[in-house]
């Protein structure tokens, strides 16, 4: 068995920049002689999240093996409870990257997308299954002809009923509101990857700097994600013919308003365009202190921080929330 330690950097503590340089030490197992990465552009890796126990893995991983990925990577919490070297030796073609520390999932994916060797990235969970016609010439010429930063499945329920994953932005007297809906064609666009799920750009994703791990809440931090790729010009779309289903529970996310979302509204929501680059109005910080619950010097603080983001992507922005809003088409058009 082949072990690699590798260590991925230092904690910040402001806002991210960029994933290129995960945070979080982890090793790479495999049980093949060797782990190095089985560099091949042209096709797609599969990046596998775990949540819960081990039930649904190893038929995931045989299943899986047989689909024509480039490598599959598993990414393992700390603590993990089942055998990886047994599991390793079994499947030999799985590389696993056992993480040294807890960490949220959208780092766990900067982590896999970092790893990965190919132009994509399909993310899923280990409570889920892939058509076995996941990976088609139409899906890759989609890929690349289209060249969007994120494609998303049709997602089907332990029922095999439809799920209503794509999220259309709206505004409702001046508050953005999410609304969802069913992936009714190709193409269709959506504001972030619902469970996180879709195939991504990986040059892409690493260059917009994946997701910020500094928002612990799933929900806003998907929401984070998807709507900074979307104000600096890039997609996330659904390709129906590339189907997945859940063969167990999946987590409902928390969209309450909480510390998490004001890092959101700073980075996003607060953000002016004027034509040439995004910033954030000096306007606003009075506002924000008095409605942040903060306190004034925390509020103050977090504002400059986010006013500093701003400013060094200024020129990245194409929108701001409420132009994006406004030329959003409608999904069942």
């Amino acid at each position: 068995m082949g072990i690699i330690q590798e260590y991925a950097g230092s904690v910040m503590n402001t806002i991210p920049t960029t994933s290129k340089r995960p945070r979080i030490p982890y090793t790479v197992v495999s049980g093949g002689s060797s782990v190095k990465q089985n560099k091949n552009p042209g096709k797609i890796s599969l990046l596998i999240l775990n949540q819960g126990n081990s039930l649904y893995k190893l038929d995931l991983l045989h299943d899986v093996e047989s689909l024509g990925f480039n490598e599959i990577i598993s990414i393992e919490n700390p603590g993990v409870s089942y055998d990886i070297e047994n599991i390793s030796r079994k499947i030999p073609s799985v590389k696993f990257l056992l993480l040294q520390e807890s960490c949220n999932t959208g780092e766990q994916i900067n982590i896999g997308i970092k790893e990965a060797g190919s132009d994509f990235v399909f993310v899923i969970w280990n409570n889920m299954k892939l058509a076995a016609n996941s990976l088609s010439i139409r899906l890759a010429d989609y890929l690349y002809g289209e060249e969007p930063l994120c494609t998303v499945p049709v997602l089907k329920n332990m029922d095999n009923n439809m799920i209503p994953s794509i999220s259309v932005p709206a505004f409702q007297k001046n508050s953005l509101k999410v609304i969802f809906a069913f992936p009714k064609r190709k193409g269709v666009r959506t504001l972030f990857p619902f469970d996180y799920t879709g195939i991504y750009c990986r040059e892409k994703f690493l260059y917009c700097g994946g997701y910020d791990f500094s928002i612990k809440n799933s929900y806003w931090q998907k929401m984070d994600f998807g709507m900074r790729i979307n104000l600096w010009g890039e997609q996330i779309v659904c390709f129906t013919a590339l189907q997945t289903s859940y063969i167990g529970d999946s987590l409902a996310d928390d969209n309450s308003i909480d510390r998490y979302y004001r890092i959101f509204y700073l980075k996003n929501l607060a953000v002016r365009f004027n034509g040439d680059s995004g910033y954030l109005p000096k306007s606003r910080l009075l506002k924000y202190m008095f409605r942040s619950g903060e306190g004034f010097f925390h509020a103050k603080k977090n504002f400059e921080e986010a006013a500093r983001w701003v400013e060094l992507n200024k020129f990245r922005f194409n929108y701001d929330c409420r132009s994006l809003t406004e030329l959003w088409k409608d999904p069942d058009e």
